[in-house]
Order: structure tokens, then sequence, then C-alpha cells
């Protein structure tokens, strides 16, 4: 267990450890800009991505206490090469004590028959789009919110399901778009022709408070509702355009 940013220090072990069939469990924390104060140089944002790169790596993204323990059990049943990426900020508990966690599984946390636009998120990310919904709730835009704790392997089914039931997808993570979760995703969903929208760390991190941090990221409660509702205008411009 070590910062996540630090892990990157140890990419030649952790790759070529996988050649000798390695049984090993890595955990990063302090991930995303979400970890304020400290910093630029403690914050993972390309751990994700190095980790996908593995072959037949599990990489698992908890958003509370519940499900961080539930996927540690998770892994250390699984054997090669896991990562678990874990946040420095407390978080709200989502889940149950009972709630089982299953790698290569996911959860929908908001869901209705008139949902606008399916949100995907993870960590950190979850909670802001929590937040986004509530606020959405408020103006009569039902969105359906996906927690994809597992991103490697992923949920096709479930995305897939969610891609057909609302005909339009978000992402949003606290990590840079090369290699991340929304990368992930619109791999999930290549042959698939609704859209994939991102949002993710795109400039240059520094240090600040987390809130005003992820504002500044365009990854916040606020920006995700201001992303809503640009996905939903392109979505009504796309089905005007589409002859009858």
């Amino acid at each position: 267990s070590s910062f996540g940013a630090f892990w990157t220090r140890a990419f030649d072990q952790i790759r070529m450890s996988r050649y000798s069939d390695a049984n090993i469990k890595f955990v990063g924390s302090h991930s995303g800009v979400s970890i304020g104060q400290d910093g630029p140089s403690q914050m993972a944002l390309e751990d994700i991505a190095m980790f996908r790169t593995i072959l037949d790596s599990v990489v698992l993204h908890p958003c509370d206490a519940v499900s961080t323990e539930r996927l540690v059990e998770a892994m250390a049943k699984h054997h090669g090469i896991s990562y678990l990426r874990t946040m420095r900020q407390k978080t709200p508990i989502l889940y149950d004590p009972e709630e089982e966690f299953p790698i290569g599984g996911s959860k929908v946390l908001r869901k209705s028959h008139d949902d606008a636009v399916t949100v995907v998120a993870a960590g950190q990310t979850v909670h802001e789009t929590l937040a986004a919904h509530e606020q959405l709730f408020e103006e009569e835009i039902p969105i359906r919110v996906i927690d994809l704790y597992s991103i490697k392997p992923i949920d096709e089914e479930t995305l897939r399901e969610a891609a057909e039931a609302t005909q339009c997808l978000l992402t949003v993570e606290d990590h840079y778009a090369e290699g991340g979760l929304g990368e992930a995703v619109k791999s999930a969903l290549a042959d698939s022709a609704v859209p994939v929208y991102s949002l993710a760390v795109g400039r240059k991190p520094m240090s600040g408070k987390p809130d005003e941090l992820r504002d500044y990221e365009g990854i916040s409660s606020e920006a995700i509702v201001r992303a809503i509702h640009e996905v939903i205008e392109k979505k009504e411009l796309t089905s005007r355009s589409v002859p009858v």
C-alpha cells in the first residue's frame, strides 16, 4: 500500500511480476485532485491507466468504507495483479454492510423509466454525481447513476442496458482522461452508436481545497449539472435532425 502516485515509480517491476504469474495486491491512496492541499506531486492521476495496461489485471475504485472493505475481501480471494484505488477525503456511507461487490460488477444507484442521461462514476465522483442528481431532480430532469467500482473487468452488461435505455452516457472521473474510466467505458461500448461524453481532469493541477479543485477541473456536482444540460441539448438536436 502506498500513495497511488508513487506506484508509477515501480511500474517496471509491476509489469514484470505479471510474467511470473505473481499474486500481488496493490492499494493506492490519495487519488485525484480531491486530495487537496497536498498538491500535484501527491495526486494519483495516471494510476488507473497504468494498472489497466497490465495483462489480466483487476482495477477497483470504491466510493465508501463499506465498498472498500468488501473489495479488499474480493481482491484477497482473486489470484493475480489487483489494484484498489482509494481516496483521502472522508465520504458518506452509501451501502449497507451486507452489500456484495463482485469483481466485474457495478451498482445502479439511481434509476427511473424516464432517465434522460446515464452518468457513470467511481470513487469521489460518485458523491458528486449524487449531489448533481438531487439538483437535477428539482429541475425534473431524471438521470441514471452508476457506481462503476470495477473498472477492469468492466460491467459491460449494465453499461449496455443503460445505453439502450437512455441513449446517452456521461462519465465523470478524478483522473486524467487518457486511460481512465471514461476510456474504459468507451472501449466497452465501441460497437454501439450511443454517444459517450466525458468529464475528467484536464487542466494542470494545483494545491487547494478539494471542492475548489474539483470545480476548477470541471468534475464537481455543478460541472456535472452543466454537462447534463449540454448533453441533453445535443441529444435533442440529434433527434430532430434524424429523418423520419
